[in-house]
């Protein structure tokens, strides 16, 4: 009869076969049931009587497989000394049935262990001729399979796998627990990160490393391993950071021993080598989520750059394999992950030579976080990088060399010997973010390092990218050395929850000025379908995504510039760059907005209650003759100031409407007595924070606050009602370019908005404008109310 500790072993299969998506119930009590335990089959399933007789396995899972049913025997036991012998039980009931069945089992597996010391799980597979064991991107498999897995397998009768699905529920579940798990038994947070990179060093090694019941025997075997690799790798001086050590009390020996058994379980039942091995940064993306519980990452100043994204940029750069890559703030390693893996797809199998030399000799990084470099270290020994050619460190103090066609890294106060120049032709970086060094410092770091002609891409907070002063500055002297290529907006809120700032890519050319007439590729990037927790929340009809378009795109434009891209209102466009007062880079400041889209009209009693982009009317179609048109700067109509008024916290209650940000009521906050050097008559205002960019109209008595700009009609217009409303719904239009990240002030404002009026004799049209405008419910009577 089996001990206490098989029944829990019972337990947890059926636990992981769950979480792998398998209905766990009895075939024979519940419809959809998949999972036999010992005996329950007889009497329910004559075949399977016939074949075993009175042997019950452990557990028989039911494969239902389009050309039939497939048995799959699961065997445990509790020593991890018989790990070998239960999956030779498992064997041997597949074995009988398929003397009897033709082949109807398929799978067997052994596991060994408690719950209390951790499992070793090896599954295998019966071709028809042999038993061979299910490997997982080349890896064995450590963890139980799902049904989708071994349908595959069946199809193609082989136990290779060769696409590992990545599971972000099972990422963020696992995260999760190991956290609990170290946190429960005494680990500080700020070691956490330092253990997982240890054990996943180890588990390179060997992913069914045995465990002993003497903690500081097990702590000395895991050091062991990874002494071994970081050996093989160079990198032994590392192996202090990422070691694992006993608590310096024995007290607390036992539970930092569970601590690491309970890791490596959830590591082993993740299938992490196979993860790490698949085509996605699947290292990257667990730890995004375990720091997410174990550290805060943007206190550690770690910005993990989405698979997508690290995905986009080595495609807009067509990264090749004669290209020298360079990360110099590189996390763990997304940015080389994705270089890596496009040259792998292109030449591992047809020129492995030219593969080899690219990952052994090509990619290069720096990570100045310990924690976050053993993290680099694994993904990039796991994926192949034989040398492993990322440093632990502060960037800015090395420099590299290309010294005939070695590159050589010096501290930046040595001096190279014999002739020289810069190595890289592709950088790809994400610089920390909130941290004492700037963005633009890394960008600048990495600019001196590169070739002339190479190409950096790079992701930048808005700061840098459309920021005044120092930032703006920085731009300026920016483009007297180096060409902008592209800048892409990102999506709101891209590294979300960690760090909370609009982000840009930005592409350089190295060491070629900018020329006022360069092409620059301008876009917003909108990754609803790409980015997996977005993918999962949205509806298809909401899903927004042009990810692939402006890949291709991008990449065929950055190949050569006069190749002819699309141009989309709001979302891609090629333009010259505005070098002058502001130098701005913002997609926001070139990309159309494309045609106004008229409100829905509202009852008059509404028509100084809502924003002024709500009562235009729509037409019913174009004109039979469009009327002449062209564009004013909004100096061409108006004088540009920023309200004055006192805060309404100051002012007593009276008659005056004060107007804020707000972009209800009109933008009416409230009625106040108000001095009469702030008030103001038959102005438009502009809302300057919050929602920013929209207009509303005033033909009465008002004040402003400080958050509004107000616009007074220049002398040579006149400004009618119609063009007053005409004008506010053009202004409105253009709200989009401006958010909590890019915001509005006035020099951006003048910049760039443009109205388009109707014109007769290059004058405004205010006939025209009058008829767009009349025929709205209620203007007749507005209009009289004005002239009241």
């Amino acid at each position: 009869m089996p001990d206490d500790s098989e029944f829990r072993t019972y337990e947890y299969i059926r636990q992981m076969l769950s979480k792998h998506g398998w209905n766990t119930k009895n075939p024979a009590r519940n419809a959809g049931g998949m999972v036999y335990t010992q005996g329950e089959f007889y009497n329910h399933d004559d075949l399977l009587t016939a074949a075993l007789g009175r042997e019950t396995p452990e557990n028989t899972i039911i494969i239902p497989w389009e050309n039939g049913v497939r048995y799959w025997f699961v065997e445990a036991k509790r020593a991890h000394s018989d790990h070998g012998l239960a999956l030779e039980e498992a064997q041997g009931y597949a074995d009988k049935v398929n003397a009897s069945l033709a082949g109807s089992a398929r799978f067997a597996t052994g596991i060994a262990g408690t719950p209390d010391e951790s499992f070793y799980v090896t599954t295998t597979h019966w071709n028809g001729s042999e038993w061979q064991q299910v490997v997982i991107n080349n890896y064995e498999t450590t963890g139980f399979l799902t049904l989708s897995q071994c349908l595959g397998v069946l199809d193609r009768n082989d136990p290779r796998i060769l696409h590992y699905d990545v599971d972000l529920d099972n990422f963020l579940i696992k995260a999760n627990d190991i956290n609990n798990s170290l946190h429960s038994n005494g680990v500080a947070a700020k070691d956490r990160a330092r253990v997982v990179a240890g054990l996943l060093l180890a588990l390179v090694q060997d992913s069914s490393l045995r465990i002993t019941e003497s903690p500081r025997t097990l702590i000395s075997d895991i050091n062991t391993r990874i002494g071994a690799l970081l050996r093989q790798h160079g990198k032994e001086d590392f192996l202090p950071e990422v070691s694992l050590r006993l608590p310096n009390t024995p007290e607390n020996h036992r539970k930092y021993w569970n601590a690491i058994v309970r890791t490596m379980q959830h590591l082993r039942e993740m299938n992490i080598r196979s993860a790490i091995n698949s085509g996605t940064d699947a290292l990257g993306q667990f730890y995004e989520t375990f720091l997410k519980y174990a550290n805060d990452a943007s206190e550690m100043g770690i910005v993990l750059t989405p698979r997508h994204i690290t995905k986009f940029a080595v495609d807009v750069l067509n990264i090749r394999h004669n290209d020298i890559i360079f990360d110099p703030a590189c996390g763990t390693g997304g940015f080389l992950v994705a270089a890596l893996d496009s040259v792998r797809e292109r030449h591992h199998t047809v020129h492995p030579d030219v593969y080899d030399t690219f990952r052994n000799d090509c990619l290069f990084g720096i990570e100045d976080s310990d924690d976050v470099f053993g993290l680099a270290l694994v993904n990039m020994i796991f994926r192949g990088d034989g040398k492993s050619r990322i440093h632990s460190g502060n960037c800015f103090d090395y420099d590299f060399y290309d010294q005939s066609g070695e590159v050589t890294r010096l501290r930046s106060d040595e001096t190279p010997a014999g002739p020289h120049g810069r190595p890289f032709s592709r950088v790809l970086m994400n610089p920390p973010f909130a941290i004492e060094e700037k963005e633009r410092t890394f960008v600048d770091y990495a600019l001196r390092q590169m070739r002339p002609g190479g190409l950096l891409f790079a992701i930048l907070p808005n700061g840098p990218i459309t920021g005044l002063q120092h930032d703006m500055k920085w731009r300026r002297e920016l483009v007297q050395r180096h060409t902008v290529r592209a800048v892409v907006r990102m999506q709101n809120k891209l590294f979300s929850p960690n760090v909370n700032k609009g982000t840009y890519g930005i592409v350089l050319e190295a060491w070629r000025p900018h020329e006022t007439d360069d092409p620059v590729y301008f876009a917003v990037l909108y990754d609803d379908k790409h980015a997996s927790y977005k993918s999962k929340t949205l509806s298809e009809s909401k899903a927004q995504d042009n990810v692939d378009r402006i890949t291709r795109d991008l990449a065929r434009f950055l190949k050569d510039n006069r190749a002819v891209v699309e141009k989309v209102d709001r979302e891609s466009t090629v333009a010259t760059l505005d070098t002058g007062s502001l130098c701005d880079f913002a997609s926001e400041a070139y990309l159309d907005s494309g045609p106004p889209k008229a409100g829905v009209s509202k009852p008059l009693k509404q028509l100084f209650l809502v924003m002024a982009r709500n009562v235009v009317r729509e037409q019913s179609g174009p004109p039979e003759e469009p009327p002449v048109t062209r564009q004013f700067d909004l100096l061409d109509l108006f004088t540009i100031s920023r309200g004055g008024a006192p805060s309404m916290i100051y002012l007593d209650e009276g008659h005056i409407p004060v107007i804020t940000c707000s972009t209800q009521w009109n933008g009416i906050a409230g009625y106040f007595d108000v001095p009469e050097e702030h008030i103001q008559s038959n102005c438009i205002t502009i809302t300057a924070n919050g929602d920013a960019g929209v207009a509303f109209f005033h033909p009465y008595p008002f004040a402003a606050g400080a958050d509004v700009l107000i616009c007074k009609w220049n002398d040579a217009i006149t400004p009618t009602p119609a063009l007053a409303l005409y004008v506010c719904n053009a202004i409105t239009h253009n709200s989009w370019r401006y958010d909590y990240y890019r915001k509005l002030n006035l020099p951006k404002l003048k910049a760039d908005v443009r109205l388009t009026l109707p014109v007769v004799d290059g004058r405004i049209d205010y006939e025209t404008i009058e008829q767009a405008v009349s025929e709205m419910p209620g203007y007749s009577q507005l209009v009289e109310m004005i002239g009241d």
